[in-house]
């Protein structure tokens, strides 16, 4: 007779396959094509699989691979959860092992297209002799991280499995069959959908029948005993309840929440509550509550395209950050490098964060100085148009829309990079050069009351506050000064957040021996400085085309709505299904199976402001109504950037 237990186990099997999230399909493609950007393959694969010492999923690398996909098999077993065809359904972008196959299996990847022959970056040379590629073929922006002491217990801890800055700023469009993959652009993405059925993963492989000792022969080997099954057994049981009281206390929350789906993120409220809740669990100082702290996820924004960025003056949408360590590391932070935060002394601020790796990867999008010899972009650069693909360029159109331009769009967006005029690499729009020699390009930060765009991500940097324990030694003063722009007004959550970070990377650089020299190359030769304004920065539109869904909050899909008046956007529209349409420039939005419904009348998602329209400009009316012909015409211009 079958035992009661099973018949338990099942039936818990099949209450959560009814939890499992529902995921678009995946269309046939025939080919992948990485685009000419200025990085040779060799580069590009580095990037993409590079540890930045993150343990993003709370789970050892050897339980990823072994962890089955959460459904129920009536013949044979699941297939595996790290299945590329798999994981590309939560919008992940398939990627080689190595680069040393077949020319045919590393074309299949959309490599081998015309490598110009550099092997390393055009500013700082990678050590490749300690990247161990991507053995196990995982998607692009997940990494393998080599277990390290743990800095928070001290305990030894496997092999780690984390996100990269690839995973969110690696761009993916399919059209008639071909996958078009963009370094820099912004990922398509659902972390929530695969947060969700990770979770569920390691549930199934607790609760139905025979999954646990497949799991157990894969992790241990098939020749393993009874006491490290059940050592395993007991590793997992308490993975999942430490889970479920996360759960319970996050849920607090969860109600304030605005739902990311694909190809947005809520990063930086998810960064404050891991630096200042998650890593702050334990804390010895019983007189602090780190869930005060806690904060609803509700400002998502589209992953920002990154190219050019290495020289802007502020980065992130709300021009708040100056330093690339700073904001390089507190990414790495936000998505779980492991920082002691609790236990006071002389490891307080030791951490996994590789500092080194992060400084090459910045490096690598940087290139050279852009105004030093012929002007330009020397890293990585935005992608061209691929007219063999998506279609030619009306050249009258074109040229009528470079008119429209310098008139409604360069004044805020500055000329176009490649100007022949070379007017976006005057002086005057660059800061005076640093003792390095380098400048930065200063963007327009437009209030909000004037822009008139959904303020939700705005007000996270100027709003938010944060409690502290007094061992960790963060002054709360605004006291940073960048020189002439004079001394910075920051919140205390601004000013908390650089201070942690600053520290966690002081320690590294202490405790690696780096020199005072040293340590202001890899900081950009900038000052740790964030800054609190109510808005956002106007960057450069190169690359614009490839950069959907637009406005911060992705709120709006394509360029042709952006063009046009509010009431003629669409109040709702599905994201997730990837293809691309090539007239409106945006992707396809379709409700289709397990595609993600953005409702703009959310706050949070409003699809407000940057409006062209008749009557007076402000209040989110940035420019006059513009025709039909007029839109059509621009389209084509910012196509061609």
């Amino acid at each position: 007779m079958i035992g009661k237990r099973f018949l338990t186990a099942l039936a818990a099997g099949v209450v959560l396959a009814g939890c499992a999230p529902s995921l678009p399909k995946n269309p046939p493609i025939t080919e992948a094509r990485w685009l000419d950007q200025n990085w040779s393959d060799d580069e590009r694969f580095w990037f993409h699989h590079t540890t930045q010492g993150t343990s993003t999923l709370p789970v050892p690398y050897d339980w990823f691979l072994a962890l089955e996909q959460p459904k129920l098999s009536l013949f044979g077993n699941p297939p595996l959860l790290k299945d590329s065809d798999y994981l590309r359904r939560f919008g992940f972008i398939p990627s080689p092992r190595n680069l040393d196959a077949g020319d045919a299996t590393v074309r299949g990847y959309g490599y081998g297209r015309g490598d110009d022959g550099r092997k390393y970056g055009t500013k700082g040379v990678y050590d490749r002799q300690a990247f161990r590629g991507n053995p196990d073929g995982l998607p692009v922006g997940l990494a393998r991280t080599p277990g390290y002491k743990d800095p928070v217990t001290g305990e030894d801890l496997p092999d780690q499995i984390g996100l990269t800055c690839a995973a969110c700023h690696t761009g993916h469009l399919e059209y008639n069959g071909v996958s078009l993959r963009i370094d820099g652009g912004p990922a398509v993405t659902d972390l929530g959908k695969f947060r969700k059925t990770l979770g569920l993963a390691l549930a199934y492989t607790d609760f139905v029948p025979f999954r646990f000792g497949r799991f157990a022969d894969r992790v241990l080997g098939e020749d393993h005993t009874s006491e490290e099954r059940a050592a395993l057994k007991k590793q997992l049981a308490a993975l999942l309840e430490k889970g479920k009281k996360l759960q319970a206390i996050t849920k607090k929350v969860a109600k304030e929440n605005v739902e990311e789906g694909f190809a947005r993120l809520d990063a930086l409220n998810r960064i404050g509550n891991q630096v200042f809740f998650q890593n702050l669990l334990g804390s010895p100082d019983k007189t602090f509550d780190p869930t005060s702290n806690l904060s609803a996820t509700n400002a998502p924004v589209n992953y920002p395209h990154i190219w050019d960025t290495s020289w802007f003056k502020w980065v992130q949408y709300d021009a708040s950050i100056l330093q690339p360590m700073v904001r390089n590391a507190g990414e790495a932070m936000g998505v779980s490098a492991r920082v002691n935060m609790v236990r006071p002394g002389p490891t307080l601020y030791d951490s996994s964060v590789q500092v080194r790796n992060i400084f090459q990867m910045e490096e690598l999008l940087a290139g050279d100085n852009p105004l030093a010899g012929a002007k330009g972009f020397k890293g990585l650069r935005a992608p061209k148009w691929p007219h063999d693909l998506l279609g030619t360029i009306d050249e009258a159109k074109r040229q009528r829309g470079e008119k429209l331009y310098r008139q409604i769009c360069q004044g805020c967006h500055l000329p176009p990079v490649d100007d022949p005029s070379g007017r976006f690499w005057a002086r005057s729009l660059w800061t005076t050069p640093n003792k390095a020699g380098e400048s930065y390009l200063k963007l327009k930060e437009i209030p909000i009351t004037h822009l008139g765009t959904d303020p939700g991500q705005a007000v996270v940097i100027v709003k938010r506050t944060v409690n502290l324990p007094s061992y960790l030694g963060v002054d709360l003063a605004p006291t940073c000064s960048v020189g002439p722009d004079g001394v910075l007004t920051s919140t205390s959550f601004a000013v908390a957040l650089g201070s942690v970070v600053g520290k966690t990377i002081e320690k590294w650089y202490d405790n690696n021996g780096i020199s005072e020299a040293e340590r202001q190359k890899m900081n950009g030769y900038r000052p740790n400085c964030l800054q609190a304004k109510f808005a956002y920065k106007a960057r450069p539109l190169d690359g614009i085309w490839a950069t959907a869904p637009y406005l911060h909050n992705g709120s709006v899909p394509n360029l042709w709505a952006l063009l046009s008046p509010v009431d003629e956007r669409p109040e709702e529209f599905c994201l997730g299904d990837r293809q691309f349409d090539p007239r409106n420039v945006g992707y396809e939005t379709t409700c289709g199976e397990g595609t993600f419904k953005l409702d703009t009348t959310i706050p949070g998602n409003l699809n407000i402001g940057h409006e062209f329209k008749g009557g007076p400009r402000g209040n989110g009316v940035i420019g006059r109504f513009l025709r039909p012909q007029e839109r059509w015409a621009l389209i084509e211009f910012l196509k061609s950037l």
